[in-house]
């Protein structure tokens, strides 16, 4: 039976079971309809299936680990990240997984985001093109994807209360433009609402980012799904245009939703409509699930994992010391040679199936290495001197030392932000040491993100290896062997120090739960280049063992109209000794505009591989999307008429070809007078905006947001914030002791798991309880916080008994119901 035909024989009430999960993992089984449950998972960068039996660990079924979402966008290349999708594909399809929750997509506007690992890139072309290819690879298989998480979700503290305050301009051209590209070239079966607000509104309800722009503008077909745990008004996260409630909630919103219903709060074309989106994921999922699982070899999966890494680190300095070669007298330094730093933490974290790790590939290799652990990979804030002391004498005796440092766990983590952007204590102390005692040594750096350097100019080569996934051993070893020429280009921009960032004080989530957006499009490149600030390495960064020379720019065209395509061709020639791969980076930029710009932004890009005294030809085509802006003032994308630069280059300060194209357009004559209304953005002055400035471009104040008549604890607040009364202060208190005994043995997870207790909304806990927390078991804690009356706080939480308990036995009752059906 068509699933169009079938939602209309099912009752409000099984319509609505259709609309939340049947537990944290599976959507709901209609035996009635021939209807099957299907299975979503976690996984980014590798399969995280929660599972039970042999070869789980942790309550996740074995997979493999591949390079991080950072590492893959370091690559690059479009093709690899297709493959890394399709092998993850191959690897839901044994594992009868039907949605893959990834890739996400979220801008790199901070470096202090704990998540970036899990993200691409600062710039949303570079994001958009790489997840649209990722988006295809698995999908081709016959297996659905999660784009996330959408939208302006660029902060892990207080994530689920936070507000993200920008303009409109921003969210379009930054924060949405990824977004759009992968659905346009993609469309991925799913996408994650996430757990912000944008401007006051929950994503989850925001029914202008949900139906106006991601259905209506940008003809999105697949079906919104919330972030794990988002929902906390399932009635107005309908309206808004989210189909799916993850994990489920039992019956609990279920009834909300049929009591919407008779009461005309809840439409039924939009509880339909909504169902219709569930039904056509299940049925695009059938050919998966009716299949025999297929044969599977993980240690195949390992090489293919390990030979796509292969591409991704990035040789950030390098003054002929490198490669190294098998005779000389080595020495490897830190213990992260021997326990690599190879994936993050959090929902993104795969129980491996086996790890390289340089030391013993060297020594597989035939290779004679000497080791110094240097430090303890456990104690992050702790020097041992007597570490230190072997590793420098070490140096001392070798022919070169080769230093490996990574991140702390801690900031490589969801659910928490970076404090600082250096590398941990003992690890700062060995590389001054080592560096001190040998004038030939090389870093190799293991972290999810961009890292202070105030050591950078002493050691001879720097190679970032990023989180490479499993194989991270043999591919690190390879490009310090010279056996593969690195070919990574950074994609995000590495600054100086926290200082040199454009509002180092508006990236983390405030008081109020406000994150100002005050730099409008002013991120990362596009800020450094606007204000001439000077960075560590800029974006497209990346040396080789060989040397590229770009020429031969020609244009299709000297004059264009908007609508018109536009051809860039050039040639690229590998001049080096050995074979290797260069990024061809096409930025555009207008020479004199009405409107605030960066000098220019990355519109393509391409891989090309070049053997050694080769030359290989190269064209890409550009759209209109290549010179257009959003204007607030038209509501539009609008190209501006001008003299636009065209600018071919290794990185985005490293341009090798320009030239210049004419675009004939009136689109922008009713614009307004930027210079006068926002003359700090139009000179790139962002640290000295001021409230009103931001006001000027956006409509809005921070103060906006904040509800000044009212200062009582609320459902809607989270338990971080109850400490501000004694009762509440001794409520948390008690929470927190749990969470001290619960997770004493598990240090990894103590961090996220925390700071989500404290952090969710309590109206958030009906859902994730299964309805069998009440609204008046919130009510309860909300009066007892606000005014410690304990018995008045118990009989409120007892008046929603009832209702628990039917939660309760309806969930059974299911559960039951489910079983006897699957056998």
């Amino acid at each position: 039976m068509d699933y169009k035909t079938l939602v209309k024989k099912m009752t409000i009430r099984e319509q609505a079971c259709l609309l939340t999960g049947a537990d944290f993992w599976h959507t709901w089984q209609m035996t009635k309809y021939g209807l099957p449950s299907i299975m979503v998972a976690d996984g980014p960068n590798g399969l995280r299936k929660v599972g039970k039996g042999e070869n789980v660990k942790n309550g996740t079924v074995q997979a493999i680990c591949f390079p991080s979402a950072t590492a893959m966008a370091s690559s690059w290349d479009k093709d690899v990240l297709k493959k890394i999708g399709g092998a993850i594909a191959d690897e839901c399809i044994a594992n009868r997984v039907s949605v893959l929750l990834g890739p996400g997509i979220n801008i790199k506007r901070s470096p202090f985001c704990g998540r970036n690992f899990e993200y691409y890139s600062e710039d949303p072309v570079l994001a958009g093109e790489l997840a649209a290819n990722f988006v295809n690879g698995v999908q081709e298989k016959g297996v659905g994807t999660s784009l996330k998480h959408y939208a302006a979700n660029n902060t892990e503290k207080k994530r689920m209360l936070s507000n993200s305050i920008v303009d409109e301009r921003a969210l379009r051209e930054i924060y949405l433009r990824g977004f759009e590209i992968a659905v346009k070239k993609a469309q991925p079966w799913t996408i994650m609402s996430a757990y912000n607000k944008i401007n006051g509104v929950y994503c989850t309800e925001n029914s202008w980012v949900q139906n106006d722009i991601l259905r209506g503008e940008w003809g999105f077909e697949g079906l919104i799904v919330s972030d794990w745990t988002a929902v906390g008004n399932r009635i107005a996260a309908l309206n808004g245009g989210l189909d799916l409630e993850m994990p489920g909630s039992g019956f609990a919103n279920v009834r909300k939703i049929a009591k919407a219903y008779r009461d005309g709060e809840l439409g039924a074309e939009v509880i339909e409509e909504c169902a219709t989106r569930v039904l056509d994921l299940v049925t695009k999922s059938v050919p998966l699930l009716k299949k025999p699982a297929p044969a599977f070899s993980k240690d195949e999966q390992h090489k293919v994992a390990t030979d796509l890494a292969r591409g991704c680190p990035v040789l950030l300095k390098n003054d002929g010391i490198l490669p190294i070669s098998k005779e000389q007298n080595i020495a490897i330094i830190g213990e992260r040679a021997k326990i690599p730093l190879y994936q993050g933490l959090g929902s993104s974290r795969i129980y491996p199936y086996k790890v390289d790790n340089v030391v013993d590939t060297f020594v597989e290799k035939g290779v004679n290495v000497k080791y110094a652990r240097g430090y303890d990979v456990a104690c992050d804030d702790v020097v041992n001197q007597s570490f230190i002391d072997e590793a420098v004498a070490l140096a001392k005796s070798v022919d070169v030392a080769i230093v490996f440092v990574a991140s702390s766990k801690a900031h490589a983590s969801e659910g928490a932000d970076r404090t600082n952007i250096s590398l941990p204590e003992p690890q700062l102390a060995l590389i001054d040491a080592v560096c001190e005692a040998s004038k030939n040594v090389v870093v190799v750096l293991q972290t999810g993100s961009s890292v202070e350097m105030p050591w950078v100019d002493t050691p001879r080569a720097i190679l970032q290896a990023h989180f490479l996934g499993e194989g991270a051993g043999t591919v690190i070893t390879e490009i310090l062997l010279g056996e593969i020429s690195p070919s990574g280009k950074l994609s995000e921009t590495y600054p100086i120090s926290i200082e040199s960032l454009p509002c180092p004080n508006d990236y983390l989530t405030d008081e109020e739960n406000n994150v100002l957006y005050k730099e409008s499009i002013f991120v990362g490149y596009r800020y450094y280049e606007k204000t001439g600030t000077p960075v560590l390495f800029p974006f497209g960064h990346g040396l080789s063992y060989t040397d590229f020379t770009f020429a031969d720019l020609s244009l299709s065209a000297k004059t264009i109209t908007p609508d018109d395509k536009f051809t860039v061709s050039f040639s690229i020639a590998n001049i080096g000794k050995v074979d290797g791969a260069e990024v061809a980076q096409i930025y555009v930029g207008l020479k004199d505009s009405r409107v605030f710009r960066a000098p220019k932004e990355l519109k393509e890009f391409i891989k090309v591989n070049v053997a050694a005294g080769a030359k290989e030809n190269v064209s890409v085509e550009l759209d209109r999307r290549a010179f257009e802006y959003f204007s607030k003032e038209l509501n539009a994308w609008v190209v501006e008429g001008g003299t636009y630069e065209i600018f071919v280059g290794s990185s985005s300060s490293d341009i090798r070809l320009k030239a210049e194209v004419t675009v004939k357009s009136d689109e922008a004559k009713d614009e307004i007078n930027y210079k006068e209304m926002a003359p700090l953005y139009f000179a790139g002055d962002i640290k000295n905006v001021t409230a009103d400035d931001f006001a000027n471009i956006s409509g809005m104040y921070a103060e906006d947001f904040i509800d000044k008549t009212d200062d009582r604890f609320t459902r809607d607040n989270g338990f971080c914030e109850a400490k501000k009364t004694p009762s509440g202060k001794k409520f948390v208190g008690v929470i927190e002791k749990i969470l001290e005994t619960v997770l004493k043995d598990k240090p990894d997870a103590y961090i996220m798991v925390y700071n989500t207790i404290m952090e969710i909304p309590l109206t958030h806990f009906i859902g994730v309880s299964f309805g069998i927390v009440t609204d008046q078991t919130i009510d309860g804690i909300v009066h007892y916080i606000n005014t410690g009356k304990r018995l008045q706080s118990f009989g409120i939480v007892l008046s929603g008994a009832l209702d628990a308990f039917a939660n309760m036995f309806s969930l059974l009752g299911k559960v039951i119901i489910e079983k006897i059906s699957r056998k």
